[in-house]
């Protein structure tokens, strides 16, 4: 996780892409408008590549929360070494995994908003931008 290097402003499409590329298997993104019963988020696990769905019928940075759980269950099981075996879809997990990809995901969160914070407090973000949307919205990489 120390490896990767977010570029500013955060993008979780860029962050999926540079962690994919760092494992050497892609991670895709998939909206789509779940059940509002289920799961907010599912990652698939197949033989070369990982898919995180999540959900369609949310603002933008609670999807951004979502997809970074998710996120959360791949670097988790990178670091146990315990990549599922062929096409899984994952849906139950352990409270320690839940615990774990939250935490990974708070933790992406955090540092995303300390330097973007960091990055304006040094009068190097984007002046047209109102800093209220620069501390709430996380793009998603289309600037």
């Amino acid at each position: 996780m120390r490896r990767l290097t977010p570029k500013l402003p955060f993008s979780v499409t860029a962050l999926c892409d540079e962690l994919g590329e760092m494992r050497g298997r892609p991670i895709m993104l998939m909206e789509w408008d779940l059940s509002a019963d289920g799961p907010f988020g599912v990652l698939i696990s197949r033989e070369h590549e990982d898919v995180i769905v999540y959900q369609a019928k949310t603002t933008k940075a609670h999807q951004a929360h979502i997809i970074l759980h998710e996120v959360g269950h791949i670097i988790a099981f990178d670091l146990k070494g315990e990549r599922p075996p062929g096409e899984v879809e994952r849906t139950c997990y352990s409270d320690r995994d839940e615990r774990d990809a939250e935490i990974i995901a708070s933790t992406i969160m955090y540092q995303a908003i300390s330097m973007s914070r960091r990055v304006r407090s040094h009068g190097l973000d984007e002046p047209w931008r109102p800093s209220v949307y620069n501390s709430l919205v996380l793009t998603d990489g289309a600037a």
